[in-house]
């Protein structure tokens, strides 16, 4: 996902992906498969327990969080994306704002205090990853909770889209998990419905895994080569990626794996020329609704309104004519 333009990228393999390739899955990833939903991303909680959100570029053109919450009817928003401070091992947001800016601190306890929560999101398709600027896995852990403090939140997603130090990115994880109980999500790309999950994709569920890490999986459902029905390509790879899952955690059925399993699609116009339209969006939400996911979100509250119908990709608004946060209703009327 990316923060503020829109140029063609192409997928980027994780470091020390053959090494990990090696790594056994049987202590796989820890999941508590008979309870309630996993909360990141989450939003209202729908009747089968998958839970909505949107993400919220933080440096970008937007409307503030509660107003966005109550147009659209979210309560539950991801605050995208931490970057490095000009190259340093230096929590920022966009590489541009500070973490403790008083003024999103304040949008926070607005939203908080209307009912809502956020979750704190690192990486994203571009800029200089913090997870790359921090030499150790005490340091990156230490940058990881500088921004949940600030935040207040105890709710991490790592949007893996860059070649990362993936033992130290695990390694850090761990520690926040064992030090903070944090709850942590790996954002990670699909390859293709066929195929669900980049090789890549998996060595990182695999790693994480192998550390005992409890963790959710938030598949990037956007910017895949398909044919045909684009919702059906959604939802194709949705269920392969059910089905990796569980060659990840054995012991776990299909039905633990999909509350397992979120699902991040892009809205209107995307990065590679796939149109989401509002149609789109319901059949996922509908298909998340009837136990095929744990979790539905998207791409972005900024880019929620019809401000450029004429199918220009924009980071402010969808490309498709609609009304403003038509995408966000559909996830907040399935809630």
């Amino acid at each position: 996902m990316r923060r503020s333009d829109f140029p063609g990228r192409s997928a980027v393999p994780v470091s020390s992906a053959s090494r990990l390739a090696g790594i056994a899955v049987a202590g796989a990833l820890t999941l508590s498969a008979c309870g309630s939903p996993a909360p990141s991303p989450d939003g209202g909680v729908a009747s089968n327990g998958a839970s909505t959100a949107a993400y919220v570029d933080v440096t970008g053109t937007r409307a503030t969080l509660v107003q966005a919450a109550e147009g659209s009817g979210l309560r539950q928003f991801v605050l995208s994306f931490v970057l490095s401070d000009a190259g340093a091992c230096r929590p920022s947001w966009g590489g541009i704002r500070t973490v403790d800016d008083p003024a999103l601190a304040a949008e926070i306890a607005d939203l908080r205090a209307a009912g809502g929560d956020v979750t704190v999101a690192s990486g994203g398709a571009d800029g200089s990853y913090l997870e790359n600027a921090c030499s150790d896995a005490e340091s990156l852990a230490g940058a990881y909770a500088q921004v949940l403090e600030a935040t207040g939140s105890r709710r991490l997603e790592v949007d893996v889209e860059q070649d990362v130090p993936l033992a130290t990115v695990v390694e850090a994880l761990a520690r926040l998990q064992q030090e903070r109980d944090t709850e942590l999500t790996l954002t990670l790309q699909v390859e293709s419905a066929e195929r669900g999950l980049t090789d890549q994709a998996v060595a990182a569920l695999s790693a994480a895994a192998a550390a005992g890490l409890d963790v959710r999986v938030n598949a990037m459902v956007m910017n895949f080569p398909y044919s045909g029905d684009w919702a059906g390509a959604m939802t194709t790879a949705a269920d392969r990626i059910a089905a990796q899952i569980v060659q990840v955690r054995p012991d776990l059925d299909e039905a633990a794996a999909r509350r397992l399993l979120g699902l991040t699609f892009m809205i209107g116009r995307t990065d590679t020329g796939p149109i989401t339209t509002l149609d789109d969006a319901t059949r996922l939400v509908e298909y998340a609704a009837a136990g095929g996911a744990g979790s539905v979100a998207f791409w972005s509250v900024g880019r929620d309104n019809g401000d450029c119908p004429d199918g220009t990709l924009q980071s402010t608004c969808s490309g498709i004519a609609q009304d403003r946060y038509a995408f966000a209703r559909t996830l907040a009327d399935a809630a």
